[in-house]
């Protein structure tokens, strides 16, 4: 059966259906699970360092089977743990602009079109089931949609943004949708009108995820989010929980005006267990800065900077000078993967017209120190 027969079919459905069904206009009573996965693109996770990952979230629409309809999806509000991160890099994905994709370009051209505008931008796929029409019935449920997301950089508080496009075949429908996650965890889209108000059963959201299957003139290719370091996470806790506040309600095709009330689901809890690595500091690349014109006795302003490349945070760094010169100072803890400065002000002690050499010597309190030098000459007068 070709595809616009297949659309006749389901439509001749939908209209039988609703002439058919007495109770179709009252509320479906729809309950919300989701699931969350969180896997280490390395093996590891830390308690304190955040590394690659692979993430997965699956959202799964149930209704009741008495209902003869599925209530439209709107939005979704959903709050991931704090330790998964989201971290655009325009270098490896460049930002997708609204100049090339938007809601007015042709979202109906398909997911291999569609990727040709921003081919670099992809972040992550994923997959959908919806309900032609809002008919509570397997012969209306169809799996073809797919999901392709996009790199949309950040937004004026730093938080990532993305750009989500789905389509789907049999219905030769396409739509964009817009969500970032906030520094809270908070992850909102809003989801526009379907055709014929259809209404989503599930979807799967990966990032970067393993990729799919995508139709294009020459046959089928892979389409996968091209950043592994996009998603980061740690597991300072033991375990992660990940919910969601989804608010359903009809619209008419194709303006999105409201036709009826909305409701508000809160989904089910997902709780998983994590194994965080307690790791360890390392203070590599230190560097220090300072006059290279010195006079014995007088007091000098030095400038260290160190990077934190290790797999825990540096506490209760301290920093001392010793060698041509004498001080101390002490730097604020260090996160992995973090750089501080720290200025340390030095008694100059050397010989007079001698070459100065001022080691500086960065310890914190659970890890080896690390050294850097600054040179200078005492001048004689």
């Amino acid at each position: 059966m070709n595809k616009l027969r297949i659309i006749a079919s389901l439509t001749a459905l939908a209209v039988t259906s609703f002439i058919a069904l007495p109770g179709l206009a009252a509320a479906a009573d729809e309950t919300i699970t989701l699931q969350n996965s969180v896997v280490p693109r390395g093996g590891k996770l830390y308690k304190e360092k955040r590394v690659p990952v692979n993430t997965s979230l699956s959202v799964q629409v149930h209704t009741p089977g008495t209902s003869a309809k599925v209530n439209p999806l709107k939005r979704s509000v959903m709050k991931f743990p704090t330790d998964l991160t989201y971290n655009p890099n325009n270098r490896r994905t460049p930002v997708c602009p609204d100049s090339k994709l938007n809601q007015r370009s042709n979202l109906a051209a398909g997911v291999a079109a569609i990727v040709a505008i921003c081919p670099r931008s992809v972040i992550g796929t994923g997959v959908a089931e919806i309900y032609i029409a809002k008919i509570h019935q397997p012969t209306a449920l169809i799996g073809d949609p797919q999901l392709v997301i996009f790199n949309a950089g950040r937004d004026k508080h730093g938080n990532a943004r993305m750009k989500i496009y789905a389509y789907s075949k049999t219905t030769n429908y396409g739509i964009l949708m817009f969500g970032s996650l906030t520094k809270k965890g908070i992850e909102n889209v809003f989801i526009p009108v379907l055709s014929n108000d259809s209404a989503t059963a599930s979807f799967r959201l990966d990032i970067p995820g393993s990729g799919i299957q995508v139709e294009t003139d020459n046959g089928t290719e892979t389409v996968k989010g091209l950043d592994p370091n996009y998603a980061r996470s740690k597991c300072s806790s033991g375990k992660w929980t990940t919910d969601g506040t989804f608010t359903l309600g009809e619209r008419a095709f194709p303006g999105g005006t409201d036709t009826g009330p909305e409701t508000i689901v809160k989904a089910t809890p997902f709780t998983m267990n994590c194994k965080g690595l307690k790791g360890n500091p390392r203070l590599k690349k230190a560097r220090a800065y300072g006059p290279k014109r010195l006079r014995r006795g007088s007091r000098k302003v030095f400038k260290v900077k160190v990077k934190n490349t290790g797999t825990a945070v540096a506490r209760g760094v301290k920093v001392k000078a010793y060698g041509s010169a004498r001080g101390s100072s002490r730097m604020a803890n260090i996160w992995p993967g973090q750089t501080r400065w720290t200025k340390v002000k030095a008694r100059v002690t050397g010989r007079k017209g001698s070459k100065a050499k001022i080691v500086f010597r960065i310890n914190p309190k659970n890890g080896r120190a690390t050294k850097t030098v600054a040179w200078g000459r005492i001048l004689r007068r």
